[in-house]
């Protein structure tokens, strides 16, 4: 019975088409952009990280671990330039101070004097980023605090 079904409807049985996934596309693309402003601000900062990864991550925008791999959300690709750098900058200051301490805001602050603001955009407009609501559609001004040149 199936054989008769694949020869009279092959588009039904047919493997599906090769090539590259569009999920697979965005993730790809998305490590490209978060992995150069990595770089970017590693240089300008002078730190040494491991592994830069993008992952779709649930609850964290970034994650740094004890050995010095990064991780981020794959969303943050679709956020304002200075909302990912600044998650850029807070995970790049884990490598020097592994905690939440005011020893490690002082050099968040440092990098990116706007850091509560950037915060705050995130708070307010996190979860519909996550949800892919998101794509450049706040302005910048949203993250509100003057430019400083930083990117």
């Amino acid at each position: 019975f199936l054989g008769g079904l694949r020869t009279a409807l092959p588009e039904i049985f047919s493997d599906p088409p090769r090539g590259p996934r569009p999920r697979a596309q965005a993730a790809d693309q998305a490590l490209g952009l978060i992995a150069a402003r990595v770089e970017f601000w590693a240089r300008r900062m002078g730190a040494s990280h491991g592994r830069v990864s993008v992952r779709d991550q649930k609850t964290l925008w970034g994650s740094c671990s004890a050995k010095g791999d990064l991780s981020f959300n794959r969303r943050l690709a679709l956020a304002p330039a200075e909302i990912l750098d600044y998650v850029v900058i807070h995970e790049l200051c884990h490598l020097k101070e592994l905690n939440h301490s005011r020893r490690f805001w002082a050099r968040v602050a440092l990098w990116c004097p706007e850091h509560k603001a950037r915060r705050r955009w995130l708070r307010e407009f996190g979860a519909a980023l996550k949800r892919g609501r998101i794509a450049h559609a706040v302005p910048a001004e949203a993250c509100a605090g003057p430019s400083r040149g930083w990117g």
